[in-house]
């Protein structure tokens, strides 16, 4: 049976993946807003423990390598002497291993996405949705109302305060930033392309400023394609906390990657976003920023796509909104 008004909700994020957790921080805002004496835990990876560890809603997080039973096992018996209300695992695909992880966990009840068939599981949302909706829904199932599931977007004071100086130090206002890599390859801009985008959108808005959107893979690349062209930068970024921090201060954002749309969409910012022809992913992944949104779909590779598919209008960007 389902807890109603649970004391104890562990969340199960061990994919390691940024975009699941901004779409999903809401949800432990939330449940505290609710009742600030529930108690969260989430299982993570300390790949991405940086971001739970820097939200103050969680109480305690579990380590686990991802596909290691090993952990599973250790971890597994750790958290069942914590005695869960609730688990909630929006995992589509469950592995063998992933279902005797929860087994161990032995909470009094389970949410599930697509799961009605799994006995295990008290409550299942069935119906192909945005993540946030779902998520909703799970909370709603447990009595606990949301208010408002608008992303937080994790904030580090020191990297907010490095891309100000990188701004000031280049005399960089009113920019759009553009992220041109995604996860997978056929989400890699190629660099002659890259050029033609930049060649695009300077000539549709006048020459306005570009930041590109790095990491260090790229960074190299990205730095000498951004020195063929006036006014268009790209700052060494470190970590996601820098790109979170150029995203905050664009007037636009241009991108192929998935989290650093919801990452505007949490920081309610106007978006261009490509996306793969496929209508399941996009239901479940795509940007709910309340400001102007554009997407454009491509069948196989971002590659196969113009720097026209971008209407000029999208462009225009009125100075007095900014």
């Amino acid at each position: 049976k389902l807890v109603h008004h649970p004391q104890r909700i562990l969340f199960m994020r061990q994919d390691g993946k940024l975009g699941d957790y901004i779409v999903s921080s809401f949800t432990y805002r939330e449940i505290k807003k609710f009742n600030p004496d529930a108690y969260i835990g989430v299982v993570c990876t300390h790949k991405d423990a940086y971001l739970y560890e820097s939200n103050p809603h969680i109480d305690e997080l579990y380590f686990v390598r991802n596909k290691h039973i090993g952990d599973y096992i250790r971890v597994g018996m750790e958290i069942s002497k914590q005695r869960y209300d609730v688990v909630i695992d929006p995992t589509e695909v469950l592995r063998n291993r992933n279902l005797f992880f929860l087994r161990l966990i032995n909470a009094s009840s389970y949410i599930g996405y697509q799961k009605s068939t799994y006995r295990m599981f008290s409550y299942s949302v069935e119906e192909v949705q945005h993540y946030a909706r779902l998520y909703t829904k799970a909370l709603k199932q447990l009595n606990i109302p949301v208010q408002s599931s608008v992303y937080d977007i994790p904030k580090n004071l020191e990297a907010e305060s490095e891309i100000e100086l990188f701004l000031q130090e280049h005399r960089i206002q009113n920019y759009i930033a553009i992220n041109f890599y995604g996860a997978a390859s056929s989400r890699m801009m190629h660099p002659e392309n890259i050029k033609k985008y930049i060649k695009y959108i300077r000539k549709q808005t006048g020459g306005r400023a570009i930041v590109l959107l790095s990491y260090p893979a790229v960074y190299s690349e990205l730095q000498g394609i951004a020195q063929l062209f006036d006014d268009v930068y790209v700052h060494n970024t470190k970590h996601i906390f820098h790109t979170i921090a150029l995203i905050r201060h664009c007037i636009l954002l241009i991108s192929i990657d998935t989290s650093t749309v919801h990452i505007g969409s949490g920081l309610n910012k106007k978006i261009i976003a490509w996306y793969r022809s496929e209508k399941k992913n996009y239901e479940q992944w795509g940007p709910t920023s309340q400001e102007e949104t554009h997407i454009i779909f491509y069948e196989k590779t971002i590659n196969e796509l113009v720097p026209e598919a971008i209407e000029p209008a999208w462009l225009m960007l009125d100075i007095n909104e900014e």
